[in-house]
Formats: structure tokens, C-alpha cells, sequence
């Protein structure tokens, strides 16, 4: 539905009477949640008038929520206090006349920054403020935001580039949110098509809960195209239930039901012996405690010319050996194939064919001990010897997970590398908290047999998000391998936010400033080689944690010391 063929009759029907709005006493077990995805005007009080009409037409679509995006409540006069308030106050009252909960972003003065800033605000069906946070990105200060209901259904928020602070986004949840409300007002670079909406759906299915993504929109008359837009609703298992067609003003209409929010994953990650440490100690420090902070230091690596290689066969030991023998004569420094690419018998050729090429040769391989099957991760060294053997922390039946986090680590040419497998990928934190403690490469293995499109659409999302933690990163499947560079990502974004010159990220296959960069990928049964020049150091902590989030500092870092190398 256009919101703009329709939002200015409906202005006109904003002061009428609440029977049009949804019923008060709506059940919990179903939100039906409008997103307006807005056209942000020039003044203060024109973006008044355009929320106070969505609120209607919301409701006129029996919504008991209505979304909007970062900064809908912005423009000229939003340096006058009483224009902001009464700005406000007429949204309040359109909130109470429709009875409906409003979810929004503003753009106005703020006492604590003495600028303008951005925060956003839930308003009840009452009228009255249900739930206010100020967008941490701008005042690293800012208290965090914690849970807060509507209808009874505890729910989560982020504001645009908040998503990237895992404290904001997942405590949270870890808390009780089933619903999580992002408000952005992502410029149009952001939107890349290749990945589509490769956060959102990583961040639903890492936790099991519903993602909402509220966007800005571009004037369907205007030739400037800055905004993102593409809105949507996200199902817990990943599923687009709703989505804005492209990226002028458009409305989306979904019907959440709480109950398919289980939250599972977030649990059984928070669960686990490698992660339970940090989860109980971010929820500590969100809530205001304080923790024991730790004695960390970063891994230490060197700065190296580093040529990675992977390829998606499995099951052939000769094309293994053969693949290993093509990347040699490229020049690679490792070799990355699928998990349980081919039996542990296969282990002593492995070595021997490492040995013989002078590579580092990862593959995955199901391991039989005493405590059970393992899906695990073998590195042989370039000399033959296995420099580690890691077993997938969140491995389910018929494998039992592993324990030890710090099995993942190992070197190439000196840098600092470690290893995932299968559902580690969603498991972000893994990425994340490795980032922190000094990760220079990232290898991931998969043995994902769904080659349907939308399997590998989230696949796809899921490598993008995993690997955009300024790590040079490999992914194997059993039918695909990719190589990823983030390791210029904060110049590449602050290129777009500042107005700097773009680094040369060389020839890539796909370009993303906001995330890791897709430089090239395999054919069924090929390899893929590329080189990049690694840096020594890491620069994500803490640049992008406690730089932005000064109070989860000790929490960052015992993450990343609780899965470091001991």
C-alpha cells in the first residue's frame, strides 16, 4: 500500500473519532505491527502531520502498533523545546484517539548531548510514554536500553547504527524481548541487493525472535536518492513475513505472533560452558552492576601478505589432494574445505599432501571419542603436523557440542587465525569476541546440502555477517566457497559518512561499505584464491565497542579472553 497516495486524506481524518482504532483489550498472542516506512520532510512540524496520519492509517488497518524510523519527529524547529513538545503532545493524543502503540525516532535538542541527537520514544494507546532510549552512537554515555512491553510482550530496540553494538541488541533479548524494533535511516549504499537484509535475518535467527526493520524512505518525486528504505518484518526462523517493496514511502502490514518467539537460541548460546561467563556478565553491567574487569591483552600478530584458498568438494580425496596442489602452485598460504568434507581416515593424506605443498590445509571431519560424535575442524600445519583440531561449540544432535573455544586458534604466516563451523556463523559473538582479542583470518566451514535460493540467500547473509569483523575470511560449503575482505572497513564506511576518499578495495565481486566485502567466489567444484595485505593489529576493539559503549568495556574483553588461546 503507498502510504503517499493515501496520507494526505488522512490527515484530514487524524482528530476523528476511535472507531476506526484497534480493539484495547487486543490479545497478546497476536500484534499486528504497521511499519511507516516515512519520507522524512524539511520541517518539524510537516514530519508532525505525516507521523499523526500514520498513526491513523495504521490503524485504519486494525494495527495495534505502529513503527516509524529514526528521526521521523525532526527538521526545522527541532532546536525549539516547546515546538518539540508540542509536536508531541499531538502525537500522544492521535496515540490515545486511536488507541494504538506508537514506536518512533526523533531528531531533536537533547540536554545531555546540548545538540541535536537521536532517541526514540514507545508511546502506549493511553497516551502516556511506555519506553525513551538516546541513540548510544551519538552519546556513548546514554543509558542502555533495557525491555519494555507492549501488551504484555516484552520487546527490544535499536536506533540505525546501535545495531552494531551486540549490548544494545542482545541483552535484551537475553532479558526476555521477543520482538526487536530497529529505526534506522540507512543511507542508500547501505542497501546492498546481493545481500539483501543480511543483519536482520542473522539477528532473528541467532536469537529466535522477531526483527522489525523501520527505514526512511525517499520522495518518490525527488532525483536524489539517499535513503534505503526496503522495511520489513522478520519471522524468528529468518522468513520475510512483510517487506517494503523498494525505497519510497510505503506501508507493511504484519500479523507477529509472540509465541513463535521462543528465544531458543539466544538461551542456548548464553547456555553454554565457552559463552555463559560473558552473557551473565553484559546483563550485570547493562542492569548497572559492575564485574571483576580482566587483565586482557590482544593477541599479538604480525603484519603478513596472506593468500587464502577454498574450494566446496567433499568426498573425493584425490580432488582434495589435487585442489591442494592447484593452491600451491597459486601461491596460497592455506586451503579451506567444507565441514566433514571427507572422513578422519583421510587425516594421514592430508598431512601428507600438506607437507608436500607447503600449506595449511583446514577441513571438517565428523571425530569419535569417548564423550561422542564431534563435528569437528582439523588445521594442519604446512609441516604435516595438526595444529589444531576444534570441535563446533554449537553443534547439535547426533553431535555433541564442544567445550574448549580456545581449540579455534591458529596462524597463518604469523597473524593470528581461528576457525568455525556450521552454526558457529550465526553465533556471532564468536566472530565478534575473536575480533576483540586480535583475530587477523577468519575460517568457516559449512555442510549445508540445501541449495535452494532462499537457502543460499541466508547463507550468504549469514558468511556477510559473520565475516564483517575486519577479518580477511574464507567460507566453505559443500557446493560453494568465498572469500571476504573487511580489513578497510572503517575507511570504506567512513568514506560514505564523512565525505573521504573510498579506499581501493581492489576487484570484488561485491562492494559493501558497511560490511564485509564479497571479493571473489568459486565455481561447483573449483577454487577460489585471493591475496591481501593483513595488518598487524585489529582495529574493532575498540573502535567499535567500548570506544561507542565505554561502560560494557570489561565486558568485551572478558568475552574475548574467556575463548582465547590460554
Amino acid at each position: 500500500m503507498n502510504v503517499r497516495q493515501i496520507l494526505a486524506a488522512l490527515i484530514l481524518l487524524s482528530a476523528a473519532s476511535a472507531g476506526s482504532a484497534a480493539p484495547t483489550d487486543a490479545a497478546a498472542s497476536n500484534l499486528r505491527i504497521a511499519v511507516v516506512q516515512m519520507f522524512v520532510r524539511p520541517a518539524l512540524a510537516e514530519n508532525q502531520d505525516r507521523i499523526v496520519a500514520g498513526i491513523a492509517l495504521a490503524a485504519g488497518q486494525r494495527a495495534r502498533v505502529a513503527v516509524f524510523p529514526e528521526g521521523a519527529l525532526s527538521g526545522s524547529g527541532e532546536d525549539r523545546p516547546e515546538a518539540v513538545e508540542e509536536a508531541l503532545g499531538a502525537i500522544r493524543r492521535a496515540a490515545s484517539q486511536r488507541g494504538i502503540y506508537v514506536v518512533m525516532g526523533a531528531h531533536t535538542f537533547l540536554d545531555s548531548l546540548k545538540k541535536a541527537g537521536n532517541w526514540m520514544l514507545v508511546v502506549g494507546p493511553d497516551g502516556r510514554e511506555v519506553f525513551r532510549y538516546e541513540k548510544l552512537y551519538e552519546n556513548h554515555r546514554a543509558k542502555m536500553p533495557g525491555v519494555f512491553q507492549i501488551d504484555g510482550v516484552p520487546c527490544g530496540s535499536m536506533i540505525c547504527a546501535d545495531r552494531w553494538l551486540r549490548g544494545v541488541v542482545e541483552i535484551p533479548i537475553q532479558e526476555g524481548a521477543q520482538i526487536g524494533f530497529e529505526l534506522s535511516n540507512n543511507f542508500a549504499c547501505e542497501w546492498v541487493p546481493e545481500y539483501g537484509r543480511y543483519w536482520n535475518v542473522p539477528l532473528a535467527m541467532r536469537n529466535a525472535v522477531w526483527s522489525v526493520l523501520a527505514n526512511s524512505a525517499n520522495s518518490a518525486v525527488a532525483a536524489e536518492k539517499s535513503k534505503h528504505g526496503h522495511s520489513a518484518v522478520i519471522a524468528p526462523d529468518g522468513r520475510i513475513v512483510a517487506a517494503a517493496s523498494g525505497d519510497t514511502e510505503e506501508l507493511i502490514v504484519a500479523d507477529v505472533e509472540p509465541a513463535q518467539a521462543t528465544r531458543a537460541e539466544a538461551l542456548a548460546r548464553a547456555a553454554h560452558p565457552a559463552l555463559r561467563a560473558f552473557w551473565d556478565a553484559g546483563i550485570k553491567l547493562q542492569q548497572g552492576q559492575s564485574i571483576e574487569s580482566p587483565s586482557f591483552k590482544a593477541i599479538k600478530s604480525a603484519q603478513a601478505e596472506i593468500t587464502l584458498a577454498a574450494a566446496g568438494v567433499v568426498d573425493d580425496l584425490p580432488r582434495m589432494e589435487g585442489l591442494i596442489r592447484e593452491a600451491h602452485a597459486k601461491k596460497a598460504d592455506l586451503i579451506a574445505f567444507p565441514a566433514q568434507a571427507i572422513a578422519e581416515e583421510a587425516l594421514e593424506k592430508l598431512q601428507a599432501a600438506a607437507r608436500s605443498n607447503r600449506i595449511i590445509v583446514v577441513f571438517g571431519a565428523e571425530h569419535r571419542e569417548a564423550a561422542g560424535l564431534r563435528n569437528s575442524a582439523f588445521v594442519i600445519g604446512p609441516d604435516g603436523t595438526v595444529l589444531t583440531r576444534y570441535d563446533q561449540l554449537s553443534s547439535s544432535k547426533p553431535f555433541q557440542p564442544g567445550t574448549n573455544a580456545a581449540a579455534m586458534w591458529f596462524r597463518v604466516n604469523g597473524a593470528a587465525a581461528f576457525v568455525t563451523i556450521g552454526r558457529d556463523g550465526l553465533w556471532s559473538e564468536l566472530s565478534e569476541l575473536s575480533a576483540v582479542a586480535g583475530a587477523r583470518v577468519h575460517i568457516h566451514l559449512d555442510c549445508d546440502s540445501d541449495s535452494s535460493p532462499t537457502a543460499r540467500q541466508r547463507r550468504l547473509q549469514v558468511w556477510a555477517n559473520a565475516a564483517s569483523f575486519r577479518t580477511f575470511t574464507a567460507t566453505a560449503n559443500v557446493d560453494e566457497a568465498m572469500i571476504w575482505d573487511d580489513l578497510h572497513g572503517d575507511e570504506e564506511s567512513r568514506a560514505v559518512v564523512k565525505g573521504t576518499p573510498r579506499p581501493d578495495p581492489g576487484e570484488v565481486a561485491v562492494y559493501s561499505p558497511f560490511s564485509a566485502n564479497l571479493v571473489a567466489r568459486a565455481s561447483p567444484g573449483g577454487l577460489v584464491v585471493v591475496t591481501r595485505r593483513v595488518p598487524a593489529v585489529n582495529p574493532y576493539h575498540p573502535a567499535k565497542t567500548s570506544s561507542l559503549n565505554p561502560q560494557m568495556k570489561a565486558w568485551y574483553e572478558l568475552g574475548a579472553q574467556s575463548i582465547s588461546p590460554r
